[in-house]
């Protein structure tokens, strides 16, 4: 039993659409949501200390061009940072802008949930499902119920989450690197395929939290929604990068201070949170359209990927 109060503003008149609701839900609790950016940070740093080993390792893995001096010989012979024999000066500009970019990876990792700790993302997962039905949030309570509720199959998922994103990283760096046309053809779709697995894991921990299902179903469902629901993931893909990225590079071309602490208070307080709420409210929407409720926690859970759909036939024979 829900013995939550629900607040008045979570009452929404039905006949406005999820893409209003969705907007009104983020303005009436933008507080709530940034508080869970600024959360997911804070209890997410031994994985941030991960994600840069990850980049680190991997993004001159992937081109050579990401090795540190030869990253600062490519500015200079592009004229980026000045080529006066690479003085001091020019190799410290350099150096900036590599772990910018750098950060700006870490930062992707970690904000598309490829590389968290699983309970914790649960916890965080339940409060965006809580918001999404419109049930009345607490922070503190929800994120304990759904790391309480959810831990063994999240952390399994974050597990699965970082060897799929390790295997990525690695085939598409070892095919790339072949220098034929058929090793470009497969490094790129290993590169479509990390890109599609972002939206898959952040439909499993919604799932997690939403539906007493195994993991493997879970994952088969995931993939079957970003199937029936091709062209809105290939968008959700491209907020991703246009969020996480490219609104945080255009920021920094200032070279400002106020750039840099705009940046910081954009990943600290804001765009992580917005981010993950968008797909979670997308994935809710998929749940509530395709999977059946469980009405009862006493009847045995429902466990397949089904479309609702109403059977004027199925009725009493009569009395």
């Amino acid at each position: 039993m829900n013995l939550k109060k629900v607040p008045k503003e979570d009452f929404i008149p039905e006949q406005h659409g999820p893409v209003f609701n969705f907007f009104y839900t983020l303005k009436t609790h933008f507080f709530t949501i940034t508080s869970v950016n600024f959360l997911f940070l804070v209890f997410n740093i031994p994985m941030m200390l991960v994600a840069f080993a990850f980049v680190l390792l991997f993004l001159p893995y992937i081109n050579s061009v990401f090795v540190p001096t030869d990253f600062v010989q490519f500015m200079a012979d592009s004229g980026v940072v000045g080529n006066q024999a690479i003085n001091d000066v020019g190799a410290d500009a350099a150096f900036q802008i590599y772990y910018l970019i750098v950060v700006f990876c870490v930062m992707f990792l970690l904000g598309t949930t490829l590389i968290v700790i699983g309970p914790f993302q649960a916890g965080f997962t339940q409060i965006y499902r809580n918001l999404y039905r419109q049930e009345g949030v607490f922070i503190f309570s929800d994120f304990k119920e759904g790391m309480k509720n959810n831990w063994k199959q999240s952390l399994i998922a974050s597990i699965v989450s970082i060897v799929v994103t390790a295997l990525c990283l690695l085939a598409t760096g070892f095919y790339l690197n072949l220098g034929t046309s058929w090793g470009t053809a497969i490094g790129t779709f290993f590169i479509i395929l990390f890109f599609v697995f972002i939206i898959i894991q952040n439909m499993v921990y919604t799932m997690i939290v939403s539906r007493e299902i195994s993991l493997p179903k879970i994952y088969k469902n995931a993939v079957l929604f970003f199937l029936l629901k091709f062209g809105p993931c290939l968008g959700l893909i491209l907020m991703l990068i246009v969020t996480l990225i490219v609104i945080p590079a255009m920021l920094l071309i200032t070279s400002t201070y106020f750039a840099y602490a705009l940046v910081v208070f954009y990943y600290i307080v804001l765009i992580f949170g917005v981010d993950q709420f968008a797909i979670a409210y997308f994935t809710g929407e998929l749940i509530k359209e395709y999977i059946a409720p469980q009405v009862d926690e006493e009847e045995e859970p429902v466990d397949d990927f089904e479309e609702l759909t109403d059977d004027p036939e199925e009725e009493d024979d009569g009395d």
